[in-house]
């Protein structure tokens, strides 16, 4: 019998019955254990065809060598910079994500963030709370016929486009890619000339070398004054330092940040004390709906590699003619 090991975070997702059912049809068993660390999880996943991650700990050059048997490693999530792919790929393992399952989430998650903003509500309803009325006075503004600038056109910065658009917005974007089909009603912008139009700018990119700090003290220098920011992609693509500088000198009037550079954003955090910034805990993918398609998402992946050797989600095309398993 083939086997699927899932590293489990924190347990909320038992009793994984509908991927046992799912993974039975292909001879396949599904074993689930809690890893500290990665030697851990070297000596629980031994033996696995597939091996699912869904938050830590992070699968890197050591685990992936000690792991021979394993032919697939997927992240239980779209992002997945958990997985030093670039080791995957040189020692002939597959990667693999669930690209699609969030983007609905996330991208209505990332357009209620900004109206907690740009309509003041996370002020008014403190201000609420504290027994004030209209005490102090709330700057609003209205999303329509401003500049929304969105960095990265994948599934979910496309879907924001398109809210941004029901909502009146001018739709900035830029992407790394060339060979992109742009939506209808979408300008593509460099970055620098993104912010600078943008009044309102959201981040929608992978985490990686090359998207580390992508927005910085130099890109934020250049924004127009009053931006208001949202990310709900990795914490590190943003410098939180850069952020609050620029927030100081009120180049940036607010943030709303669902991600964060550590996890979990620790109590001490000077984010968690500034009046302009909204936080929410890394939740913007969650909903009954999303859980449920990424069930699904995982299991049709890894049933399409244990049946055809292949996935359609595998993040590292390259790898397939130098498989592992096919050495």
């Amino acid at each position: 019998m083939k086997r699927v090991f899932h590293a489990d975070y924190v347990g909320d997702l038992e009793p994984f019955d509908y991927e046992r059912a799912v993974l039975a049809k292909a001879d396949a068993e599904l074993v689930v254990a809690h890893c500290e660390d990665a030697d851990e999880l070297i000596a629980k996943a031994a033996g696995a065809q597939v091996v699912w991650l869904e938050w830590t700990p992070p699968i890197d050059r050591k685990a992936l060598a000690a792991l021979t048997d394993a032919e697939l490693i997927m992240r239980w999530g779209a992002g997945y910079d958990q997985i030093d792919v670039a080791a995957a790929t040189e020692l002939g393992v597959a990667v693999a994500n669930a690209p699609a399952y969030s983007t609905e989430n996330v991208a209505e998650h990332t357009m209620a963030l900004l109206l907690c903003l740009a309509r003041g509500i996370v002020a008014d309803n403190r201000a609420m709370s504290a027994g004030l009325w209209r005490e102090p006075p709330i700057a609003h503004q209205r999303l329509s016929g401003h500049t929304l600038g969105v960095i990265g056109l994948g599934r979910i910065g496309r879907r924001v486009a398109e809210l941004g658009m029901a909502f009146g917005c001018r739709i900035l974007a830029n992407d790394v890619r060339t060979d992109l089909d742009v939506p209808a009603g979408v300008e593509l912008s460099d970055l620098t000339g993104l912010v600078a139009q943008a009044d309102y700018l959201t981040v929608h990119v992978p985490l990686g070398e090359q998207t580390r700090h992508l927005v910085d003290a130099g890109l934020l220098a250049g924004a127009k004054p009053g931006l208001l920011l949202v990310n709900t992609s990795r914490g590190p693509i943003v410098d939180a330092d850069a952020l609050l500088a620029a927030i100081d000198a009120g180049t940036v009037a607010g943030a709303a940040l669902d991600v964060f550079e550590a996890e979990p954003l620790p109590a001490d955090s000077p984010l968690r004390s500034r009046p302009e910034i909204v936080l929410t805990p890394h939740e913007a993918a969650s909903s009954a709906e999303a859980t449920d398609d990424l069930r699904a998402e995982m299991c049709q992946a890894t049933i399409q590699w244990l049946t055809e050797g292949w996935a359609d989600s595998v993040v590292n095309p390259e790898v397939r003619a130098s498989l592992r398993k096919r050495r």
